[in-house]
């Protein structure tokens, strides 16, 4: 259980879109591809992801899912999720997402447990990490709900906290 505190309130338990007022904390209900490593500087290990291929030149990233994760509902992370969750927060997310997802030019599925990011440019050690940081949302939660709203019903997540009551003030 954790409870957080902040100063003023909130109206909404989507933190990634710029209506609303976001919920301290919401960040942490949702997974990534990889996790850092608080005492190595650039490293980046596997949560959702167990594998990450990476080209000599920089060009683009793989990750193969793991196919034990789960969302918070019991539903297998898919390769579909993983795109889809690119695509909707480039296009439908708060803008530094489109800021910091400039330099990718595609994400493909290429397996059932393997996405693929292509970049725009060779040589760029930092876009494979940069992938490596994107939340995976669920897409079959999404599909009956407007991902540009803000809401406070509790989102299923992919992340080591659920959102069981949310009190508003």
């Amino acid at each position: 259980q954790i409870k957080l505190g902040t100063i003023g309130t909130f109206d909404s338990l989507n933190g990634y879109i710029m209506k609303g007022r976001p919920a301290a904390g919401i960040g942490l209900i949702s997974d990534t591809l990889l996790t850092d490593s608080i005492d190595e500087p650039a490293s980046e290990y596997g949560l959702i992801a167990s594998e990450v291929t990476i080209p000599d030149d920089y060009s683009w990233v793989e990750f193969t899912l793991n196919p034990a994760a789960r969302f918070q509902d019991g539903k297998p992370i898919t390769a579909e999720d993983v795109v889809w969750s690119f695509e909707v927060l480039k296009k439908d997310g708060a803008p530094f997402y489109r800021y910091y997802y400039a330099n990718v030019t595609s994400a493909k599925i290429i397996g059932p447990h393997k996405v693929r990011f292509e970049f725009d440019s060779k040589g760029n050690r930092e876009l494979p990490q940069i992938m490596g940081q994107l939340p995976v949302l669920a897409k079959h939660y999404w599909a009956a709900r407007d991902f540009t709203a803000t809401t406070l019903e509790p989102p299923v997540g992919s992340g080591p906290y659920r959102v069981m009551e949310a009190v508003p003030g």
